[in-house]
C-alpha cells in the first residue's frame, strides 16, 4: 500500500505542480503575444488542452485514495453502516472493472496509434504517449481499488489524508 500511496502522490504532484502551472504560463504568454504583439502561439490552445487532460488524469488516483472524489453522500446518511459499506465496496469493484478495461484498451490502442502515426494537429506530438499515461493511471487506480476491496477496514471510511 505504501508504494501505491507514493505513486498516487507523485502523479498528483505532477498534476498540481507541473501541469497546472504550465497551463497558466502557456495561456498567459499566448494572451500577451495575441493582444499586445498580434502574434499568437498557434499551438497554445492545443498544448493547454493536452496539459489539462494530463492534469485531470494524473490527479485521479489520489482523489480516489483520499476518498475526496465527487460522490453522493446523501444516500449514506440515511442507510445503515453495513449497507453503506456494501455500496462503497461495490463502487471500488466498479472502479476496478473500469480501470482494467481502460488499461487493456489503452495498451491495445498504443500499437495502432504508432502504426498509423497519430499525432496532434498543431504540435505534431505523437498521441500514443497520452494513451500510455492514461493506461498507467488506470493500472494505479485499479490496484488502489483492489487494495480497498481486500482491506479489513470499512470500504466507505473516509480518511482525509492517508499515510
Amino acid at each position: 500500500m505504501r508504494i501505491l500511496t507514493f505513486v498516487s502522490r507523485g502523479l498528483f504532484a505532477l498534476s498540481a505542480y507541473v501541469c497546472l502551472p504550465a497551463i497558466l504560463v502557456l495561456v498567459g504568454i499566448d494572451v500577451v503575444r495575441r493582444y499586445f504583439f498580434h502574434d499568437p502561439l498557434i499551438w497554445a490552445q492545443e498544448a493547454a488542452t493536452l496539459t489539462l487532460f494530463l492534469a485531470i488524469v494524473l490527479a485521479l488516483p489520489e482523489s480516489w485514495r483520499r476518498n475526496v472524489h465527487i460522490k453522493a453522500d446523501f444516500l449514506t446518511a440515511i442507510i445503515s453502516r453495513g449497507l453503506s459499506d456494501l455500496l462503497a465496496r461495490a463502487v471500488w469493484l466498479m472502479l476496478l472493472g473500469v480501470s482494467v478495461l481502460i488499461a487493456i484498451q489503452c495498451w491495445r490502442d498504443i500499437g495502432l496509434m504508432t502504426v498509423f502515426n497519430e499525432r496532434s494537429t498543431d504540435l505534431e506530438l505523437p498521441l500514443s504517449w497520452f494513451r500510455a499515461v492514461l493506461g498507467v493511471v488506470a493500472v494505479v487506480s485499479g490496484l488502489l481499488a483492489l487494495s480497498k476491496l481486500v482491506s479489513r477496514e470499512p470500504a466507505g471510511q473516509t480518511h482525509g489524508e492517508l499515510s
